[in-house]
């Protein structure tokens, strides 16, 4: 497509990711596409410059300027302009655009235009003039439209970029690496406040390796799911350090005791209700909703004690969530 058969384009919204992995795809693809230049594979180089999904690479400030570049190389000067001036709009005074922008004007008013006009001024054979016109034209643009040295040294072979795939995707798996590690960090950091913030008398709190369980030392429960105030009152302190707690998955498992010959699993209606009595209990202490606790029947073969009335109980388990 020539530049007077462009259509228009709405220019989108600019992007500004710097990360460093977008910075390597968008050094590999001005490598791509420099080599397919330096080769004289224009639309090669466009192809290269357009290949990606990500705006990030696309609009990228020198992917943008090398894409003008090579329009102009093509005697495409409406798309060239096109692509410095969207180059100005998102970097104000970029010194590479300004320069584009300046030779195509200068060109408009030397080039093949202009000289088929003095042609016909002047009575010769327009033709030949714009022939000859265009041929300089074309040697002017090659020289005066550089691919930036920054492209930055030339990438004349497979290998080289092979090499730079390589690298593109070691920088890819050492971010994902280095994220999983800071994630890692949040998550330990925010474990072990936890652990202090949540620690009473009465009560034995156990970190774990994505949560906290906060076990009670002594039963909370005289029968069934009725708290003795002793109880009660351990579970107003747990409750009262939850306060403010945020980004914070609470369970509240019941307990009964392990009888001998009854079943081991499937928990039972006593454990449940001591869950929820629980729950009702951490949510008056601690101002959290009720709709904001998980309540669940713990397996029989799960109590936390050796005796029956420290088993008339339950474990709460705090599962802290960290941003990935």
């Amino acid at each position: 497509m020539t530049a007077t058969e462009t259509a228009p384009q709405t220019v989108p919204e600019p992007h500004t990711d710097r990360d460093p992995a977008t910075e390597l795809r968008v050094e590999l693809t001005v490598a791509q596409a420099t080599a397919a230049a330096r080769a004289g594979d224009l639309d090669a180089a466009l192809r290269e410059l357009d290949r990606s999904d990500d705006p990030a690479v696309t609009r990228h400030r020198d992917v943008t300027d090398l894409r003008a570049r090579v329009h102009a190389q093509r005697g495409e000067l409406e798309d060239a302009e096109r692509c410095w001036r969207q180059l100005l709009d998102e970097h104000p005074r970029d010194e590479s655009a300004e320069a584009g922008l300046a030779r195509i004007r200068r060109f408009r008013r030397r080039g093949p235009a202009a000289a088929l006009a003095r042609a016909r001024h002047r009575g010769r054979p327009a033709v030949a003039v714009v022939l000859c016109a265009g041929a300089v034209t074309a040697a002017a643009w090659s020289l005066a439209t550089q691919l930036p040295s920054d492209a930055r040294e030339p990438v004349s072979d497979s290998a080289a970029v092979a090499r730079a795939e390589q690298d593109v995707r070691q920088e890819l798996k050492e971010q994902r690496e280095r994220a999983a590690a800071a994630a890692e960090a949040r998550r330990t950091k925010a474990l072990d406040a936890l652990v202090r913030v949540v620690r009473t008398p009465g009560t034995r709190v156990e970190r774990h390796e994505d949560s906290v369980e906060v076990v009670f030392e002594q039963g909370l429960f005289s029968q069934g799911a009725e708290l003795t105030d002793a109880g009660a009152a351990q579970l107003a302190r747990v409750g009262e350090r939850l306060a403010g707690q945020r980004n914070l998955r609470v369970e509240v498992l019941g307990h009964i005791a392990d009888v001998p010959g009854a079943p081991t699993n499937g928990g039972s209606p006593t454990s449940l209700w001591r869950a929820m009595t629980a729950a009702r209990a951490l949510s008056d202490a601690s101002g959290r909703p009720l709709t904001g606790f998980l309540v669940a029947s713990a397996e029989q073969r799960d109590a936390p004690h050796d005796t029956d009335a420290a088993n008339r109980t339950v474990t709460v388990v705090l599962t802290p969530h960290t941003e990935s």
